[in-house]
């Protein structure tokens, strides 16, 4: 599976009209109702040493392949299967 650009841009806009503090997940999850894309959140000391996809005010996301047992992170959104958003602090 892949996220398209056209994916990315809804999450980005969800996550820039989301306040800081907030959880994104649930808007997300409706954006992406019926979709296969797995939808994770932590906070950014979470993913330190890790290089974002994307930065936004609020989030860093990150792009998983999930298709196999082992997530891993990946730069390619025709890799990714998901997205972790991680909250920076606000």
């Amino acid at each position: 599976m892949s996220l398209s650009s056209q994916q990315l841009e809804v999450i980005a806009g969800v996550l820039l009209t989301t306040m800081p503090g907030a959880n994104p997940l649930p808007a997300l999850r409706r954006e992406f109702a019926g979709a296969s894309v797995s939808l994770s959140r932590c906070e950014a000391d979470d993913m330190s040493g890790e290089t974002p996809f994307r930065r936004l005010p609020a989030f860093d996301v990150f792009l998983v392949d999930a298709a196999s047992h082992c997530r891993r992170l990946v730069d390619d959104p025709l890799e990714a299967s998901g997205v972790i958003v991680a909250a920076r602090p606000a």
